[in-house]
């Protein structure tokens, strides 16, 4: 069994409450019952915490290839010639199921095949998270068919060939036209590329929330 463990140097993402943002800090010092982090940024600007707030934060293990959570409470802030926000130390990790990944709406092209086939088929990326996607397409794919699929997200360079698992298939007529709905999780994902993807969803997400002036 895997024990995962905080270190100092340790990237975290951290997130509070309802609140969709993502504030990324690291670990700074650790003791038997606390831990310190550096002031967490979030879209380009510093967060201020308080004493009280209950946050959850994340972080990915590259040996385990798996991404980790906990929550805690922020104890104190101090300022030892940096700022330094103390946590309680979590007394248990849980493993984040890629199911829990915020998922985006979004409209790309893309193309797939089945893993072994030569062919690819056109489809349309419908929405995005680092766990998997939805797409659009006229070819039909069975349940837990393994498939690769290849595609580049909107105002991004970033462009990925991934392998997937059928996961649900619905079949949708739009306007006399035969489509499928398939939902795919991701696998096989290196944890590099999981945290583009991460990256993405949340960059696309704030800059939603910021258009609607949230």
């Amino acid at each position: 069994m895997i024990k995962p463990e905080l270190y100092i140097g340790l990237r975290l993402e951290m997130t509070r409450g309802d609140d969709l943002s993502v504030y990324v800090t690291r670990v700074e010092d650790l003791s038997r019952l606390e831990f310190a982090v550096g002031v967490p940024f979030g879209d380009h600007a510093v967060e201020v915490f308080h004493p009280g707030d209950e946050v959850f934060c994340s972080f990915g293990d590259k040996n385990a290839h798996a991404l980790w959570g906990f929550a805690t409470r922020v104890l104190r802030r101090e300022v030892q010639g940096i700022p330094l926000y103390y946590l309680s130390l979590p007394t248990n990790f849980k493993r984040v199921q890629r199911r829990n990944f915020f998922r985006l709406r979004t409209l790309a092209q893309a193309k797939f095949r089945v893993m072994g086939d030569l062919p690819w088929h056109s489809a349309y990326v419908l929405d995005i998270s680092a766990g998997g996607a939805r797409l659009s397409h006229r070819d039909p794919l069975a349940y837990l068919d393994m498939v690769e699929i290849t595609f580049a997200l909107p105002k991004t360079e970033l462009h990925f060939i991934l392998q997937g698992r059928v996961v649900r298939v619905e079949r949708v007529d739009s306007q006399g036209v035969h489509l499928f709905h398939s939902g795919i999780e991701f696998i096989n994902l290196p944890i590099g590329t999981q945290d583009r993807l991460v990256g993405y969803v949340f960059a696309r997400v704030s800059e939603t929330k910021r258009t609607r002036g949230e």
